[in-house]
């Protein structure tokens, strides 16, 4: 039978983390963005030899289970740790290192193929037109590209944004699996005492739900604003 007082203790275990699991988000979410827009600006504009480099590389990030990746990284991270650390003069152990930025660099490989490739999406659907339009006043490839073809490309990207970020923060999830404790485990943890397991499933639940309500509410918000501004 669903206990309230024992859903009401994994809810508050799941809340405790929700920092955590944001701070893994916000961190993917930046560093994606950052090497995302580098690669789909090489794959877009077609760079020699390296736009072919890329296209292979995401595609091979594209297929990967995150749980899966999540252990390649931790196990390669675990079995190289002191080699790397004592190349560099280091005078840490492997106890000092936050296994959430683990977590992080794993979950980089598996992002960063979506988002890269949402915002080469978002470039390319830029007509051709209001290239030339730029070159037409006089204005320089660069500041065609940052004046016309970004805010242009921004407002494309923000909709679909908003579902990566969203899938993104479902992902963190996942962390379990190489032992950082995240909204998911603390609930889980809880119920372990408790043996109120679906209690805690129905917490954590509510906790993504929130979280994500709450995405959507700013995405919304931010889109608007930039339809004002078109």
């Amino acid at each position: 039978m669903f206990s309230i007082k024992f859903f009401l203790l994994c809810l508050k275990a799941a809340i405790t983390h929700i920092p955590q699991n944001l701070i893994m988000t916000g961190l993917v979410l930046v560093i994606c963005v950052i090497l995302g827009t580098g690669i789909a600006l090489i794959r877009a504009y077609r760079v020699p030899v390296v736009c072919y480099i890329f296209d292979f590389l995401m595609a091979i990030c594209k297929v990967l289970p995150a749980n899966l990746v999540l252990l390649i990284v931790f196990v390669i991270f675990n079995d190289n740790f002191k080699r790397v650390a004592k190349a560099l003069n280091l005078s840490i152990t492997i106890r000092d290192v936050n296994k959430m930025y683990v977590a992080v660099a794993a979950l980089v490989i598996c992002c960063i193929s979506g988002i890269s490739e949402l915002i080469r999406s978002g470039i390319m659907s830029v007509p051709k037109g209001q290239y030339e339009a730029g070159y037409s006043v006089g204005m320089t490839k660069s500041q065609t590209f940052f004046g016309i073809i970004v805010p242009q490309a921004v407002r494309n990207i923000i909709p679909p944004l908003t579902s990566t970020i969203l899938s993104l923060l479902k992902t963190t999830a996942l962390v379990s699996v190489i032992g950082i404790e995240d909204i998911m485990t603390a609930a889980v943890g809880e119920a372990s005492i408790t043996y109120a397991f679906l209690e805690a499933y129905v917490a954590a639940a509510l906790v993504f739900w929130v979280l994500g309500l709450v995405f959507e509410v700013i995405s919304g918000l931010v889109e608007r604003r930039y339809k004002k501004m078109a």
